[in-house]
């Protein structure tokens, strides 16, 4: 089996929030994924996608090219089977995981049509049917936030992000004291701060809110940065911005920086790589978050796959981010939400989903 052609497409996600809040936006209106499409010579095809907001570093036309590129010089006419060749190419290219991850997941899709498997097969087997889903907040007004909580209480969601960082440090207190304070039994909440606080706002706000109960996320930019915070407060860290390889989540294990981490499919990257930050962290006793940058159904399948694949007791929450966009590239409606939690509608090989490849329209780039 070998690699015959190659399409990447670029396709605008219209939100459905109207705004959100990323690392180096408060309000984008703009996401974008770029979808692999991987055809065979036996006629197999796999399809895969990167995502980016706004401000990330992948942004879309860069991923575009970057991996239209990769492709061409070093990945056609590969087995797509291959996998431990084709991530041994792509380790020699460091970092850049969006560039990659389309492919990757591609691969996996073909691997499970090729042997009848689904990816939570091949991933070693599921630990539960149904995972569990947080919905992220963005950074608006205070009263705004308590609401956008209330609304999603009542459609079952018991886990909440709150996205703060994009003010002044005492919008964000007023933020987290008026939606935690309305805490209900059984909700978890992290605040996210996506790097945005120094030590010293950190610390002020934390000690100011110190009666509350909640997970704080990535308050400072640097690793070393949040570790300081974690030795001197009482909320539990949890990692993200600065974990963007393996090898990330391996040095804050050994440094003890954190007590559970973000896992983001698009940086680490794609399913293969997903797979060795999973069992790196289940062995470290960290928890794990499954996220991306932005998705279809495409990467909804993924993260609702890998989650079912973690062990319960290191499994926090993973979320529904083929719903946080109205457009819908999947015919086979693959993936169910209800009440909080999420699962897949069906049990077919590979991700699972039937793209229909006319709401992809015509490729932006063709490799072949």
């Amino acid at each position: 089996m070998r690699i015959k052609k190659v399409s990447l497409y670029r396709k605008e996600m219209p939100m459905v929030c109207g705004k959100f809040s990323c690392s180096l936006e408060p309000g984008t209106e703009t996401a974008d994924v770029v979808i692999t499409r991987i055809e065979t010579e036996c006629g197999l095809v796999g399809y895969g996608e990167a995502g980016s907001v706004g401000g990330y570093p992948n942004y879309a036309l860069g991923t575009l090219a970057s991996s239209a590129e990769l492709i061409e010089r070093h990945l056609m006419s590969k087995d797509p089977r291959d996998l431990n060749q084709i991530q041994y190419i792509m380790s020699l290219i460091d970092g850049h995981g969006a560039t990659k991850a389309g492919f990757d997941m591609a691969c996996w899709d073909i691997i499970g049509k090729a042997s009848g498997k689904p990816l939570y097969e091949m991933l070693g087997g599921k630990f539960i049917e149904q995972v569990p889903l947080y919905r992220s907040i963005p950074t608006i007004e205070p009263d705004e936030m308590v609401k956008s909580v209330e609304d999603w209480r009542s459609e079952g969601y018991k886990m909440f992000q709150l996205r703060v960082g994009h003010g002044d440090i005492q919008a964000d207190l007023a933020r987290i004291s008026a939606v935690i304070s309305q805490r209900q039994p059984g909700e978890l909440y992290t605040v996210d701060v996506a790097g945005h606080w120094r030590r010293d706002e950190a610390l002020s706000i934390l000690n100011a809110v110190k009666e509350l109960d909640f997970t704080i996320e990535q308050p400072c930019w640097m690793m070393e940065d949040c570790m300081s915070i974690r030795d001197r407060c009482q909320f539990p860290m949890k990692l993200d911005n600065s974990l963007n390889s393996v090898h990330d989540i391996l040095r804050a294990y050994t440094k003890q920086a954190c007590d559970s981490i973000v896992l983001q499919i698009s940086k680490y990257p794609g399913v293969s790589h997903a797979r060795l930050a999973r069992d790196i962290a289940v062995t470290g006793s960290l928890g794990i978050t499954y996220s991306t940058q932005w998705g279809t159904e495409i990467t909804g399948a993924v993260l609702t796959q890998l989650a079912m694949t973690t062990p319960p007791n290191r499994f926090i929450s993973t979320l529904d981010i083929h719903n946080y966009s109205s457009l819908s590239v999947a015919h086979n409606h693959p993936i169910n939400v209800e009440n909080g939690m999420m699962w897949m509608a069906h049990d077919k090989p590979g991700l699972g989903i039937e793209v229909n490849d006319a709401v992809l329209g015509e490729p932006n780039l063709v490799i072949e």
